[in-house]
């Protein structure tokens, strides 16, 4: 849990890709250092940027709605990059790379039993390849990890139809705990 405790001073003081130049507000990670499920998404968007927290805009609300639903209780959530991408376009790989340690960091010091993976990005991350639609909902055992890929939530805003579906992702999430 060391690491934990000086990650907010690193990623303020990162300077291995533009992100941190260009961002305003770094996105930590947030919730119980001991909590079972880690949820990454794939970088902050306007709104977190702005409040320095991660899923706070209407992405956020949604999934901390089906998160309830759920009784899925005190996740610990963060995202592949800790700044926001000008434009909200995706990471580039280099920015994925220079955040990674971030990110493990987290992922070693938490110590889920499982990871929600929010989005092509960050499905991506944990090696998941396959196309979202292929792999929503489905459990894969990631450096003893179980990781669960899962439809980002502002996806879900932008097509409803994903409801069910986003909805089937975080309950297997459920299950999988």
């Amino acid at each position: 849990m060391s690491c934990l405790k000086d990650l907010g001073q690193n990623i303020v003081l990162c300077k291995k890709c533009d992100l941190g130049s260009m961002g305003t507000n770094p996105v930590l990670g947030e919730g119980p250092a001991d909590s079972k499920i880690m949820i990454v998404g794939e970088a902050p968007g306007a709104n977190e940027e702005k409040v320095g927290r991660p899923f706070v805009g209407r992405g956020g609300k949604l999934l901390r709605k089906t998160l309830e639903k759920f009784e899925i209780k005190n996740p610990y959530i963060t995202n592949v990059v800790k700044h926001r991408p000008p434009e909200n376009r995706k990471p580039k790989k280099e920015e994925i790379i220079a955040c990674s340690d971030f990110l493990e960091c987290e992922i070693n010091a938490v110590k889920p039993h499982v990871i929600l993976a929010l989005g092509k990005t960050a499905a991506e991350y944990f090696g998941i390849k396959s196309r979202l639609s292929e792999v929503n909902g489905k459990i894969f055992e990631i450096k003893g990890i179980k990781v669960v890929a899962c439809y980002h939530p502002a996806a879900v805003l932008r097509n409803t139809n994903l409801t069910d579906e986003f909805n089937q992702a975080i309950g297997q999430a459920k299950m999988a705990l």
